[in-house]
């Protein structure tokens, strides 16, 4: 069976407090780079207004513009006096600011006067080449480092407080996981007592102690009607059977008298393996409780061969008077996953179902790759055209019980029956007969 692709509870926990902390921090280092840039040129800026409100201030007393008071600061009438690497960008955008120059140089730049419409002098610019007093910029590096130290701290903390989240969270969840796995209708039910359980987990739990009592009880009387209707049913089909097979020893029978009786007895024989297999079911003898850790198939395993001949054995006399033979390909080491308690009853009802319903050709039983195969051929002699119709009602392989309502109740509890043990059953029609498939797991 094929399962839906699930999540982690705690992973995604981990995953969107990592996420979230990762986040943050990048958040927070960019608005923090940006905040010391931010300061860093308002700075510089402040200065430079500084400087031109004295120029500008001087200038209304003198006809030409004076040297600033820092040495890094300079003032150029027209960009062809700027440095090349400042004025070939000013040039280009006479808008701009602030620019980046060769050999790491830095620049900012703010605009100067005209004084008065009737002034000779054309405006100027005061530029700063600022390299030599930049803060943040050099630091770069470092400051990334220390970020990256921040950013980790953070994403450590973020992680341990989702482990501990997550362990809070998913602890009561794990515990009402393993109270479902672990059920069992045939134990009594207790109420779930989840210790640091949030309501929300509660609620779950109380909800799962009703619908457990509510499968126990419904278990205990399925049980309980097969148990009984089972018991009821042996007497009479004992008496059935035992009168048929009397019956049949008179000699002025009939041939059609002979036949209708020996249809009555087969099918008090069928009852009574579906009597067996019906009350296996309710006494529960057919779960196999212990499985292999590795493989998860039942530990125990039952060697096929020895079942088949018993049950041949015992099923024989369905088939006299019919040209019906029996074709066995069993190796002797050939084993499946099950106990032999279970096998023989599965068995008994297979091969009994293909005994009875076979009027004429040859059953074949062989074993491969860890699969039992049971064919019969199909017939539409008269008495067994019935099945024959059921089985093609069938169609492809692995089609549903329900899909064909008439179909076997003996196919059904074999159904039934490797269910609950954890074998996989299929039957399909090939090449004019009816095949089962035993084996493998579900």
């Amino acid at each position: 069976m094929i399962t839906p692709r699930t999540r982690d509870l705690r992973g995604r926990i981990l995953w969107a407090f990592g996420g979230f902390a990762v986040a943050m921090a990048a958040v927070f280092g960019l608005s923090t780079a940006v905040f010391l840039y931010t300061v860093e040129d308002e700075f510089f800026n402040a200065l430079l207004s500084e400087e031109a409100a004295l120029l500008e201030q001087r200038r209304t007393r003198e006809p030409q513009w004076g040297a600033p008071r820092q040495p890094w600061m300079t003032v150029h009438e027209s960009p062809t006096t700027m440095p090349a690497d400042l004025g070939a960008q000013l040039a280009a955008e006479p808008n701009r600011r602030e620019f980046r120059g060769d050999a790491g140089r830095h620049y900012h730049l703010r605009r100067l006067g005209p004084i008065n419409r009737a002034d000779s002098v054309p405006p100027a610019w005061l530029v700063s080449e600022v390299s030599g007093r930049l803060v943040v910029r050099p630091m770069r590096v470092e400051l990334l480092e220390k970020w990256l130290v921040v950013e980790a701290l953070i994403l450590l903390l973020a992680v341990g407080l989702a482990l501990r989240i997550a362990r809070r969270i998913a602890q009561p969840l794990s515990t009402l996981a393993d109270a479902v796995r672990t059920f069992d209708p045939s134990l009594p039910v207790h109420a779930l007592v989840i210790s640091n359980a949030d309501a929300e987990v509660m609620v779950v739990a109380r909800a799962l102690d009703d619908m457990r009592s509510r499968v126990q009880a419904l278990v205990a009387r399925e049980q309980a009607f097969t148990r009984d209707a089972s018991h009821e049913l042996r007497t009479p089909l004992s008496v059935i059977r035992s009168t048929a097979a009397q019956v049949l020893q008179d000699s002025a029978l009939t041939p059609a008298s002979r036949r209708m009786l020996t249809l009555a007895l087969q099918s008090a024989e069928q009852m009574e393996r579906t009597v067996a297999s019906l009350l296996a079911l309710a006494r529960d003898t057919t779960r196999d409780t212990t499985r292999d850790t590795a493989s998860g198939m039942p530990a125990q395993s039952t060697r096929v061969l020895p079942v088949v001949e018993q049950v041949v054995i015992d099923q024989s006399p369905a088939l006299d008077g019919r040209d019906v033979s029996l074709a066995i390909d069993v190796p002797g080491d050939a084993t499946l996953h099950v106990s032999g308690a279970v096998l023989h009853i599965l068995l008994s009802n297979l091969i009994g179902n293909a005994f009875m319903h076979t009027a004429s050709g040859v059953v074949r039983v062989s074993f491969a790759q860890q699969q039992l195969v049971l064919s019969n051929p199909l017939s539409t002699d008269t008495g067994y055209d019935a099945f024959a119709g059921d089985v093609r009602a069938l169609g492809a392989r692995g089609a549903k019980r329900e899909d064909s309502p008439g179909f076997g109740l003996g196919l059904d509890i074999a159904q039934r029956l490797c269910d609950r043990a954890g074998l996989a059953l299929e039957w399909q029609i090939h090449d004019g007969a009816f095949q089962v498939t035993l084996g493998g797991t579900t």
